[in-house]
């Protein structure tokens, strides 16, 4: 990879879509409510998926380029915009990358990020099926557990303030 050409750029192979898989009972929700998305990927999975679609092996040196890209399939999946998601953080939990992005249509402000209850902060882990040859990748989304909803929320509070001083 060129290490002169900024880490979203660096893949340039086409994004594709995905088919998108949820249970019935969350059909209703729509991706423009979504504050946030959790991409929870095994390195097998994350190898396997970058190789099918852009040809490109998974560097530990240097995994921006791959967690951009990640994030340019489910924004285009979700919003047919390659760059709707904003890569938020990433934390490794052994063999497992949670690869979190922030959806830049949605405002969550201050006092809304301190309001989960009432819906501000929506969270959806979102995971990737194994690739298969000729077919379309298909990501499966649920809301976030607990867990996953606290990460980001903590990583939201720390992160610093983009608004004017």
């Amino acid at each position: 990879m060129d290490e002169t050409i900024p880490d979203d750029k660096v893949i340039t192979a086409v994004v594709p879509t995905a088919d998108v898989i949820t249970e019935d009972r969350h059909k209703s929700v729509r991706a423009s409510d979504i504050s946030h998305f959790v991409v929870q990927l095994s390195d097998k999975r994350q190898e396997s998926l970058m190789q099918s679609v852009a040809g490109v092996p998974y560097s530990f040196d240097r995994p921006w380029p791959t967690w951009f890209f990640i994030g340019k399939i489910v924004s285009k999946t979700f919003f047919d915009n390659e760059e709707q998601l904003r890569w938020l953080n990433t934390v490794r939990v052994r063999n497992r990358e949670f690869i979190a992005f922030t959806n830049a249509q949605k405002n969550v402000s201050n006092q809304a990020k301190q309001n989960t209850r009432e819906g501000m902060l929506r969270v959806v882990e979102v995971d990737f099926s194994k690739p298969q040859p000729g077919e379309n990748l298909k990501l499966f989304w649920k809301p976030a557990r607990a867990i996953i909803c606290q990460k980001v929320q903590d990583w939201l509070d720390y992160a610093p303030n983009e608004g004017p001083l």
